[in-house]
């Protein structure tokens, strides 16, 4: 509950991390998507997220590439995710207070998917 309260309390590599990759080509899905990620005492140690067809994890303990071999090569924070489609380009800017720099990443929207009934 500390590290809902004060930043700080963040250990070293945990927070947002964004799995997609610079040139990857996206499926845009209506809807929001959670997975809790747990270790063997049941505690929640991750949150697998999918918006829109964009995947983030947000790790809730510092990294360790192999306990989560699918965060290598994520990008921690990325600072700017740039979307092109056909006629147009849209992005999504984050800010963080940490004083880093902090890499952009572009895909390529490639359609969307229709709602499932």
């Amino acid at each position: 509950m500390d590290m809902l309260d004060d930043p700080r309390q963040w250990p070293e590599g945990a927070g947002l991390y964004c799995t997609m990759k610079t040139g990857d080509r996206t499926l845009n899905h209506s809807r929001f998507q959670l997975q809790p990620l747990t270790n063997a005492q049941e505690d929640i140690e991750a949150l697998a997220v999918s918006i829109l067809g964009l995947g983030f994890v947000l790790l809730l303990e510092p990294l360790d590439e192999n306990k989560y071999p699918f965060l290598r090569g994520a990008r921690y924070r990325p600072g700017r995710i740039v979307i092109s489609y056909p006629t147009s380009t849209s992005w999504l800017t984050m800010s963080w207070d940490d004083g880093k720099m902090h890499e952009d990443l572009t895909m390529q929207f490639e359609r969307l998917v229709p709602r499932q009934r």
